[in-house]
């Protein structure tokens, strides 16, 4: 049977991380849930003790400011998840509803967020599927096309009794450490005298079939880099809606009331792919002086930037502006 193999295999081989401590927390099972999607394990562990120090239940991040939360997902990427998270926490009270169904309604629960906290720790019997399990079962059964559609029902046929939290978190790990995207280790997989891909003898690399890669249009902007007499950096928070939300970067003109001294001098430019888009940024810099008439810009000493929330292209940014380097804050700032 399917389940017993994966449950077998994973009480020995399971990872020991920070967020399978029992007795399962909802709170914690739902911050990691959120930080794993398209992240790698390893980068999330810091990453997730931080958010805790600081969060450690659902008040404290309900009660926080949106830059708090921000700050300390810097660096993460996907600041969606930061925002929705926020929301989340917000609306939802006292305690995260028990059931998918309930999740759902919260911000930035889609299906398989709602099923992984409700089944991790509610024990609620629902599948889910994300992209390690698609993986999973499309070389299990070989599945031809959109292998996440196909997955949910199947993974809903192979819950076991009462156990659909473990089974989940087991089929997730498979993926994520046997049947992963390149080079799976087959010979070590519970499921091999199952799987029809080796039966049929086909290229695992061909499951699930590879999407086509899209299209990204290229966004290109000025950054400057403002500085003052006493070593403070000009920042601006990203408007609603726009690309990186809510978070602080260089401003792209200069705001009301700042003078600038001299003609900006360019500092070169830098890249960043992101999943819908090519990003470049010409990074500027000039000295300036005055008092921003929005409240949405700000000096900020270089000190003071680890407590903003600054996406990784506003750090890069930062960086080839001299005002950080990879060990932090730049104490002799390039004058322009």
């Amino acid at each position: 049977m399917i389940s017993t193999k994966v449950l077998g295999w994973f009480a020995k081989a399971r990872r020991d991380l920070p967020w399978r401590e029992e007795p399962r927390d909802p709170y914690r099972v739902w911050i990691s849930e959120v930080m794993l999607q398209q992240t790698r394990v390893e980068v999330v562990v810091p990453y997730y003790e931080r958010f805790l120090r600081r969060f450690p239940t659902l008040a404290p991040l309900a009660e926080a400011p949106l830059d708090d939360v921000l700050a300390l997902w810097s660096g993460l990427g996907y600041y969606a998840r930061a925002r929705n998270l926020h929301r989340a926490a917000r609306a939802a009270g006292d305690a995260l509803p028990r059931t998918s169904a309930a999740l759902r309604e919260l911000p930035g629960f889609g299906p398989y967020t709602a099923a992984a906290v409700a089944s991790l720790a509610f024990g609620e019997q629902v599948p889910l599927v994300d992209g390690n399990v698609a993986r999973v079962l499309a070389r299990l059964y070989a599945l031809e096309g959109d292998a996440r559609a196909q997955a949910w029902p199947i993974a809903a046929k192979l819950l076991p009794k009462s156990r659909a939290g473990t089974f989940n978190e087991a089929l997730m790990e498979l993926g994520a450490t046997v049947c992963t995207p390149r080079a799976p280790a087959c010979p070590r997989c519970p499921l091999r005298s199952e799987c029809a891909l080796r039966t049929r003898r086909l290229d695992p690399a061909r499951y699930p079939a590879p999407k086509a890669k899209p299209l990204r249009p290229l966004l290109a902007w000025r950054a400057l880099a403002l500085t003052r007499k006493d070593g403070a950096i000009l920042l601006e928070r990203r408007p609603a809606g726009a690309l990186f939300a809510h978070l602080w970067d260089l401003p792209k003109e200069k705001p009301a009331g700042i003078r600038i001294h001299g003609a900006p001098v360019p500092r070169g430019n830098v890249e960043q792919t992101l999943t819908h888009r090519e990003v470049r940024v010409e990074v500027q810099a000039a000295r300036a002086s005055g008092v921003p008439a929005s409240t949405e810009a700000r000096w900020v000493l270089p000190e003071g930037l680890a407590a903003l929330g600054l996406s990784s292209l506003a750090r890069k940014s930062l960086r080839q502006a001299g005002i950080l380097t990879p060990q932090g804050p730049s104490r002799t700032l390039r004058a322009p």
